[in-house]
């Protein structure tokens, strides 16, 4: 039988990283590719669409560094916040890249905020149950 002895916040901080920039350079190719066959048109929603998981990504990971033992609940806030807001940008290049314009993509920012805004509060009410015994303190 072996026990491992891998650190889980350390573990938790390498998948944030690996899977935020994974995300990042997906929408930036993609975004790139769906530009390219649009006929002329351009849409800075879509030109910029990997800035959103990038930013919220880097975020996120200068967050789980200053705040030791971050919670899954703010953890899934947080992806919400930044999947929500992702996809109301690529509807709104979407629509803007087919030659229209549209203001239905606000609904996607609104709730993004209210993500944001309860995975901040979260940051105060809730801590992970994981132990860091060198420090003595509760991650």
């Amino acid at each position: 039988m072996s026990t491992s002895v891998t650190n889980p916040i350390k573990q938790r901080l390498k998948k944030t990283i690996l899977w935020y920039t994974l995300i990042s350079a997906f929408f930036f190719v993609g975004s790139r590719i769906y530009e390219h066959f649009s006929f002329g048109e351009t849409s800075a929603f879509m030109h910029y669409l990997f800035l959103i998981p990038l930013i919220g990504g880097a975020l996120l990971v200068t967050l789980q560094i200053v705040v030791k033992g971050l919670s899954r609940i703010t953890l899934n806030l947080w992806n919400s916040a930044v999947a929500t807001a992702t996809a109301g940008a690529l509807y709104r290049g979407i629509v803007n890249l087919s030659g229209r314009s549209t203001t239905l993509d606000q609904p996607y920012y609104y709730v993004a905020g209210i993500f944001l805004a309860l995975a901040l509060i979260s940051i105060f009410f809730v801590r992970s149950v994981w132990v860091n015994e060198k420090a003595g303190m509760t991650t």
